[in-house]
């Protein structure tokens, strides 16, 4: 009997344990997850959707789709979802079973050289558990998949190989749940968090945050600042990524809602602050945000903009950085008398090898008590450096000289690092900055054209859509940082990024802003395509104006601007010697009857009492300046004499100020300058030079200095003072002859001033102002027939690219010597190549054929445009309208002129 009891007993404990085990099993198994717990705390980014059909249509619909569908990534996951689907049981395929579910996605760097997902994934209905069962089986049959297990701390994790492709992604299941990756090493990760039982979830502080419920939101966003660099980390050279980590340091972790309209994509939420001792809030220790006072001042060549918006601008400074002890307390005067803006400005460069310009700016609330202390600074460093201080005046504007290095570092802190020395200008309240004189002289001149973004349609329009007020913003425009971005990211992504060129230009755009509230930051990124309100149908030319005119045109239409409004027109001259204005409507303007055939182009400059624009020319013989209604201003024309044979006349302006030089070279290499009263200017009575010019004259002013720049077709270039006298080094020899000029790269100084000639033969010759050689380079040449010239771009920027031309085939090469693009024409005759860049992607090369009279417009990858041909026999005008995104082509044929506008393919 007893036995008979313990075996009762036994038996009834084994069977309650079988129960309570299948019980617990079972409990387990309808035990709702919150698929967030299950996320490493490695995952740098987490994506949570809840309509993936609709997040895909919507995509679709705004053509978002379009350019993402065309990723290496995204083509890759939609073959294995194909042969996952051919493999399906009946009529459910995967898009179905996704549907209408809270999936999750997280990133991750793996490795510190790759980036993985995970994908969580609940399994709701019995339905559902049945189809993934089958599918699983299919797999496991299928020949296009090969299937194997292993095991890890009691999980059963499936491998599966796509047999076709080659790629893998392995899962496991969890209390109805399903989790994939292509990275086991993840799936690993994600079993050890559950085992460790860790509830707490990595987006625990956004527990009671959930933007799904709201309309046109289709998915939230967690982003963890904290490992955001090391994901960047994997793009970006390594010499960039303190800055950037720097910046990450500002939050610890945000949650955003995602929102899609018409090319634009929104994210905004909430991002925690960085409370670590050393971390950028810490430091900045922001109040009340600001607005973006200084885009008044900001080029639209601007590839980059770090801007902050704070009270104390001086905690930036944070911690101290003295370069030099002796002035420092000057320094720490001078930083104290900044407040609400500083900001970074980084712009557009046209060579991968070219570092990009710098302009610092900052807000002076008390602009005379700034310059005192400034000028105080630079007699401080003039006298230990037992030098004069340099000022140089450039219009109305007074440049200085700060010869300390890394000022803005010392100013604003670290962000602000990267100027050996510092040129600085006032301008309204503003202070501005930069490394080289040339650059602060450039940025001048585009607010004087208000060339900015503060008069930018397109750029206000995308304004309009970021915050109004930051503590920080980072704009970015990834056209005009395209070779930027080329510099900087690493060697082996650089193909992925060539690959995704044409979507990473689309949308062009972007912003990042932090703006606090409430102890919080409001975080927003947009992410824009620009210019999509255009009226004009893509690739299509529409006729605006068509002007014939009595006799037949001989020149090219002039590009000039309204001498009130500025608006565009162009001046042609006709075969009875007859100026003629041609208005932006379209009509007849003044008319000037010269009597003989202009030389070189038209110029025109500010002149007179009321500035007003005015148009200098010359003749064979002549130098004219006309007004508005082409009647000669006072002292013109200047006569040369009749033996004179003029090549080209330039306009000098050495500070800015409207006293003018005119120079003109003949074609024995004479060159002649007068002052605008027609006074000669001694030195250059002739100044001769017994060769002629291969292009026009250049005035150049690098550190105080004036040179000019005169490249003669035997090979030699000359460098001459204003006196005609010929600096030092100078002539250079290129060893072969020239067809066309020179461009410049103005640096600090005679020395890092470094010019580019290409000669006939195609060498490419890099060289300073102190004539040293610096570098030469031979580009292929197939035959001796293949002769080559450098184009400048239209508005005689320092962009270029070279042509080589050989029996009636054009090819053309970029500033890194990389070809773009190769045309074969009918005739053998030289083509008239011109190279329009308007900023960015806005690039257009024009090729006449002077037999057929046949224009060609190609864009940068060398399709036709339109694929249309022109009539025409001469150079043609480009104007672009940054607002509208359109183009204005004027071309001559015969006594005709057309105005024609059109657009650029996306």
């Amino acid at each position: 009997m007893p036995k008979r009891i313990v075996f009762y007993f036994i038996g009834f404990v084994v069977l309650a344990s079988l129960a309570f085990y299948g019980f617990s099993r079972w409990k387990d198994s309808r035990e709702k997850v919150d698929l967030w717990t299950l996320v490493p705390d490695s995952a740098v980014l987490v994506v949570e959707t809840n309509d993936h059909l609709a997040l895909v249509e919507h995509l679709r619909e705004t053509g978002l789709w379009e350019s993402l569908s065309t990723l290496p990534a995204t083509q890759l996951l939609q073959e294995n979802i194909a042969y996952l689907d051919s493999v399906a049981p009946g009529s459910q395929r995967l898009e179905r079973f996704l549907d209408k579910k809270e999936i999750l996605t997280s990133v991750h760097v793996v490795g510190n050289k790759d980036v993985e997902v995970v994908y969580y994934i609940p399994v709701n209905t019995v339905g559902e558990h049945r189809f993934l069962r089958t599918l699983t089986e299919d797999i496991g049959k299928s020949p296009f998949f090969d299937e194997g297990t292993h095991e890890y701390q009691d999980f059963l994790i499936t491998d599966v190989r796509n047999t076709y492709t080659g790629s893998t992604f392995s899962y496991f299941t969890y209390h109805n749940n399903i989790i994939l990756s292509p990275s086991p090493a993840l799936l690993e990760e994600t079993v050890r968090r559950i085992n460790r039982r860790t509830p707490a979830s990595v987006a625990a502080e956004f527990a009671s945050t959930n933007y799904l419920g709201q309309p046109d939101v289709y998915a939230n966003v967690f982003v963890n600042y904290r490992a955001l660099p090391d994901l960047l980390a994997l793009f970006l050279e390594a010499e960039i990524m303190p800055e950037v980590r720097y910046l990450a340091s500002l939050c610890r972790s945000g949650m955003l809602e995602l929102k899609l309209q018409q090319d634009k994509i929104f994210l905004n939420g909430f991002s925690l602050p960085e409370k670590l001792k050393t971390s950028l809030h810490s430091v900045m220790q922001p109040e009340e945000p600001r607005e973006l006072g200084v885009k008044n001042y900001l080029p639209n060549r601007t590839a980059l903009l770090l801007h902050f918006g704070l009270k104390e601008i001086e905690r930036l400074r944070l911690p101290l950085q003295v370069a030099d002890v002796a002035f420092a307390p000057a320094v720490d005067s001078l930083a104290q008398t900044f407040s609400s803006e500083a900001a970074i400005a980084y712009l557009e460069t046209n060579s991968l090898t070219a570092s990009p310009e710098k302009v610092a700016y900052a807000h002076m609330p008390a602009p005379a008590l700034t310059l005192q202390l400034l000028s105080s600074l630079n007699r401080q460093v003039a006298v230990a450096r037992k030098q004069q201080p340099y000022t140089e005046r450039y219009g109305s504007y007074d440049i200085m000289l700060l010869q300390i290095p890394e000022l803005p570092a010392q100013l604003f802190g670290r962000l602000f690092q990267g100027f050996e020395q510092s040129y600085v200008v006032q301008v309204d309240n503003y202070l501005l900055i930069a490394e080289e004189m040339a650059t602060l002289r450039s940025l001048l001149d585009d607010i004087s054209d208000e060339d900015v973004w503060g008069k930018s349609g397109g750029q206000k329009a995308f304004l309009e859509e970021t915050l109004q007020e930051a503590n920080l913003s980072v704009y970015f425009n990834t056209v005009n940082a395209w070779y930027i971005l080329n510099r900087y990211v690493v060697e082996e992504n650089r193909e992925d990024l060539l690959q995704n060129a044409s979507l990473i230009k689309r949308f062009s755009q972007l912003s990042l802003q932090f703006s606090l509230v409430d102890g919080q930051y409001y975080t927003s990124l947009v992410i824009r395509r620009p210019h999509l309100t255009n009226n004009v149908t893509q690739e299509t030319f529409a006729v605006e104006q068509t002007l014939p005119l009595s006799n037949r045109i001989d020149t090219r239409p002039f590009p000039v601007q309204n001498t009130v409004d500025r608006s565009p027109e162009v001046i042609v001259q006709d075969s009875a010697d007859v100026l003629i204005n041609i208005t932006a409507s379209g009509q007849r303007g003044w008319v000037d009857t010269l009597g003989t055939s202009i030389r070189g182009r038209i110029k025109q400059i500010e002149y007179g009492p009321n500035n007003k624009l005015s148009y200098v020319f010359a003749t064979a013989n002549r130098i004219h300046a006309i007004n508005n209604q082409g009647q000669e201003l006072e002292n013109f024309p200047f006569n040369l004499g009749d033996s004179l044979d003029i090549q080209h006349l330039v306009v000098f302006d050495y500070e800015n100020n409207k006293e003018y030089r005119l120079l003109v070279d003949d074609s024995k290499g004479n060159l002649y300058m007068y002052n605008m009263s027609g006074a000669a200017i001694p030195g250059w009575q002739p100044r001769k030079l017994d060769y002629k010019l291969a292009a026009e004259p250049q005035h150049l002013r690098v550190g105080g200095t004036d040179v000019i720049l005169v490249p003669l077709e035997n090979g030699y270039v000359y460098a001459l003072n204003p006196e005609g006298e010929t600096l030092p080094g100078f002539p250079i020899s290129l060893k072969s002859p020239l067809t066309s000029g020179v461009v410049v790269n103005v640096g600090a100084d005679l020395k890092q001033t470094e010019l580019t000639a290409v000669t006939r033969y195609g060498n490419v010759v890099t060289f300073n102002l102190q004539g040293r050689v610096l570098n030469r380079e031979q580009l292929p040449r197939p035959s001796k027939r293949a002769l080559f010239e450098l184009v400048p771009e239209s508005s005689g920027g320092r962009s270029f690219v070279i042509v080589r031309q050989e029996q009636g085939q054009v090819t053309i090469f970029d500033q890194d010597l990389n070809q773009l693009f190769e045309k074969r024409y009918v005739t053998s005759a030289p083509k008239i190549v011109q190279y329009f860049n308007f900023g960015g992607a806005n690039e257009i090369f024009a090729v006449t054929e002077t037999g057929p009279q046949k224009t060609y417009l190609y864009d940068t990858e060398g399709n036709l445009i339109g694929n249309r041909t022109f009539e025409s026999n001469k150079p043609v005008s480009i104007y672009y309208n940054e607002t509208t995104n359109t183009y204005t082509l004027y071309k001559v044929f015969r006594n005709e002129l057309k105005k024609i506008s059109f657009t650029l393919p996306d």
